[in-house]
């Protein structure tokens, strides 16, 4: 499994949140990305649920207005909905952690002489951070994941657009609500129950339309140990199309500590849920790039090693996962040595120091590899 590149998780957190704040405009930035997302979504042929309605609320009110039945508490319902892009504000984001985008539903409701009115001047936020792709995350990956986070991001829009759109319990609900009574924004799908098999299923179907596929796998808080977990998740073999030049990137939500990597062919995942009352989702995304050339992949490979050395050297992995990343980068079988003329301890103690200032970017990659090479050829690492 030497020719498929594991690259570095990340986590990738899309959100719906509901509160009152005052609107600042989006960046030139958030603007232009923005509007090619959207126009990228657009165009595509993949098929997903439509949210055509909401993208109108970006260039004019949508006017969504029905009569109440007539033994109902109010007469008539009137929904004006407009939705304005807005700069980003990590105050909102979702679990603390910092994520793709956010949709708010800000509406202000009224009810005079039977008549319910609700004004919602709606915002929608963009993370740059993350749509900008400061990482070697396969492009095609990753234009994948910002159509994704855009649409997740509609769909919190779309969903309850719907209900107010369509017969159904929200308008029952509307017509016999008193003054005092709270609106339901639940439509919205905050705990994503409805959104996440959607994006999964559009992620799949762009995905599968560039050549690669999508793996879902989710961590029930049953199947952890407060909130830890350690799993199978896919046998490489199981997808021969992708054992040549494969590349698999990890996008996780309600997760956090995700390692990932391969054991006789089998891919494992570990982590630790976030909120551990709820279940965590893992997409692993799976690109047979062709075009690739052997410096990606050896970007890719070095960020995944750089990322295990620095957990290590901070106590946060074993000695065996240590082991492993040297014995990838080196090519070679590693074991600590017993020889007598070593330290006596699994590894020189400045090793560790070293491992961290290259975690760190204080030295180049060249720098800890020759330490490591350093190690092996006085038989410290055999």
């Amino acid at each position: 499994m030497k020719n498929l590149c594991l690259a570095i998780t990340a986590l990738l957190f899309t959100s719906f949140v509901s509160v009152y704040a005052t609107y600042e405009p989006p960046t030139i930035q958030e603007q232009t990305l923005f509007n090619q997302l959207l126009a990228q979504l657009e165009k595509t042929t993949v098929p997903k649920t439509d949210v055509t309605d909401v993208i109108q609320t970006f260039e004019r009110p949508l006017i969504i207005s029905f009569s109440c039945n007539a033994n109902d508490t109010n007469n008539f319902v009137v929904s004006v909905i407009t939705t304005k892009l807005a700069k980003f504000d990590e105050n909102n984001s979702h679990q603390d952690v910092v994520t793709g985008g956010t949709y708010t539903w800000n509406c202000l409701v009224t009810t005079e002489a039977g008549k319910v009115t609700l004004q919602c001047n709606n915002e929608l936020r963009l993370n740059p951070e993350i749509l900008l792709n400061e990482t070697d995350v396969n492009p095609t990956v990753h234009q994948v994941e910002n159509q994704v986070i855009l649409y997740h991001e509609l769909l919190h829009g779309q969903l309850m657009i719907d209900a107010i759109k369509y017969p159904g319990t929200w308008r029952h609900e509307i017509c016999n609500k008193t003054p005092q009574q709270p609106v339901d924004y639940s439509y919205t799908d905050p705990d994503h129950k409805i959104i996440n098999p959607l994006q999964t299923q559009f992620a799949s179907e762009l995905m599968e339309a560039q050549g690669g596929e999508v793996i879902t796998k989710n961590v029930l808080p049953n199947d952890t140990e407060n909130g830890r977990f350690a799993i199978r998740v896919f046998n490489i073999y199981d997808y021969p199309q992708f054992t040549t030049r494969g590349e698999v990137t990890l996008r996780a939500v309600n997760m956090d500590d995700t390692k990932f990597g391969s054991f006789n062919n089998t891919v494992l995942l570990e982590g630790t849920l976030i909120n551990k009352t709820e279940p965590g989702i893992a997409w692993f995304y799976l690109f047979d790039n062709q075009t690739s050339k052997e410096s990606t992949h050896n970007s890719t490979s070095v960020m995944w090693a750089k990322r295990v050395v620095g957990l290590w050297a901070n106590g946060k992995a074993s000695d065996s996962d240590f082991y492993n990343v040297i014995q990838y980068m080196t090519q070679q079988n590693t074991t600590a040595s017993n020889n007598e003329e070593s330290t006596g301890n699994v590894v020189p103690y400045w090793l560790k120091n070293t491992a961290n200032w290259w975690f760190e970017g204080k030295i180049d990659d060249a720098t800890f590899l020759n330490s490591i090479q350093y190690l092996i050829s006085n038989k410290i690492i055999s």
